[in-house]
């Protein structure tokens, strides 16, 4: 009985052996293909590449004043009467700005006119004298040749003429000089009319009506604003690198959205002393008028531009058998390795002269770990190409039912 207990328990215990033995066997069978299935396929982010705008820039600050502007200030002393614009207006070349009180150089102009009357006056019967005076002497000449007169009366007559003459002439002087005065108070009176002295806005207005000018008192200052200058400075590194004709773009948060082209004209011939950097001008056309002296914005300072650059993630780059290159996955979601060239690299995208071209999907994301020709799976999301998104089969359901 023993026996028998003792060989049912041994069969029952090789039973139970040859089960967990076949069970972990079974096991094994069914975690290999998964295992060579993860060690075979590697999954990958692509980056589909297209020329797209690459440029390599330098950016400042920079600010915007004006390329001329004019002081206005009077040639006469006076109250200043009527001021006839305001910060703002837009004026053109001899438009009236201010009067300055003119009553007192009215009453001098009124004066210097009686006065001009009395001397021409005088000089009138000057004249004649002078003219009786010659006939005189002509006259007692004749006189003289014949007898008829002594010396010392033709001497008389010919002192008569000289003295008409000095008359004449001192008259004729003082005549001169009045219509000289006159003229001066006509200019002064047409220069109490302040205008402009050329085309602009009124930037800033330095005195109100009322106020006591002279030929020193700043009354207004105006610019023409349909060409601005862009002033910015860069250190001796970044100057190195910029010349005349460069072009740049500016940007200022006054106008969003909105940038202004334009190229470099002019550059500082020395370096400031104190901030040890050089400065440039741009001028910028500003028709209509949208830039105002004293806005600041950034500059752009556009070194290298090509608007039809294939560019990829600086971390595509990688390194196979001491060639720089990147995998590219084909439509058959097989990694290839392929050497490329590259050229400027722009906000952690490097620009690719040779080896690649617009379309290929290039692996940014399990590069590190890839091998030539190796099997990859793509991690779908927005931006990856259209051949490896899922295919929809949601009609193919529908028709099955």
């Amino acid at each position: 009985m023993r026996k028998i207990i003792a060989c049912l328990s041994l069969l029952f215990f090789l039973s139970f052996v040859g089960y967990k033995v076949i069970e972990r066997i079974n096991l094994q069978n069914q975690k290999q293909p998964t295992q060579a299935r993860y060690q075979a396929t590697t999954v990958v982010k692509v980056w589909p590449t297209r020329a797209q705008l690459l440029r390599e820039t330098i950016k400042t600050v920079g600010e915007i004043a004006t390329v001329e502007e004019a002081l206005v200030q009077p040639r006469v002393n006076g109250q200043l009467l009527r001021i006839l614009v305001k910060e703002g207006d837009q004026v053109e070349a001899g438009q009236l700005l201010a009067e300055i009180d003119d009553r007192s150089l009215q009453v001098q102009i009124l004066q210097s006119k009686h006065n001009l009357a009395i001397l021409t006056a005088n000089l009138n019967q000057a004249l004649l004298r002078l003219e009786q005076a010659a006939a005189e002497k002509e006259r007692y000449s004749e006189l003289l040749k014949h007898r008829y007169i002594s010396q010392r009366e033709f001497e008389q007559s010919e002192s008569a003429y000289f003295s008409a003459y000095t008359n004449w002439q001192v008259l004729t002087e003082q005549l001169a000089t009045a219509q000289a005065n006159h003229e001066l108070l006509e200019l002064q009176l047409a220069q109490t009319k302040i205008h402009s002295p050329l085309s602009g806005v009124i930037l800033k207005q330095h005195v109100v009506a009322g106020t006591n000018v002279t030929s020193g008192t700043t009354l207004f200052t105006i610019a023409p604003l349909n060409r601005v200058k862009l002033k910015f400075h860069l250190d001796q590194k970044e100057a190195t690198k910029v010349k005349r004709g460069t072009a740049i773009e500016f940007m200022t948060d006054a106008l969003p959205g909105q940038r202004f082209t334009g190229q470099i004209e002019d550059s500082s011939p020395v370096y400031d002393p104190t901030t040890r950097t050089l400065g440039f001008t741009v001028i910028l056309p500003n028709e209509p008028i949208k830039l105002e002296p004293g806005m600041f914005g950034t500059v752009e300072i556009i070194l290298q531009s090509n608007h039809q650059a294939i560019a990829v993630p600086q971390e595509a780059l990688v390194t196979l058998q001491g060639q720089n290159g990147v995998f590219v996955v084909d439509a058959t979601q097989t990694a290839r390795f392929k050497p490329v060239e590259t050229g400027i690299i722009i906000d952690h995208l490097v620009e690719i002269t040779s080896g690649l071209k617009e379309g290929e999907a290039v692996v940014i994301i399990g590069q590190a770990r890839l091998r030539d020709q190796q099997k990859v799976e793509v991690l779908v999301d927005e931006e990856t190409p259209v051949e490896f998104q899922p295919k929809n089969t949601s009609a193919g359901r529908e028709g099955r039912q």
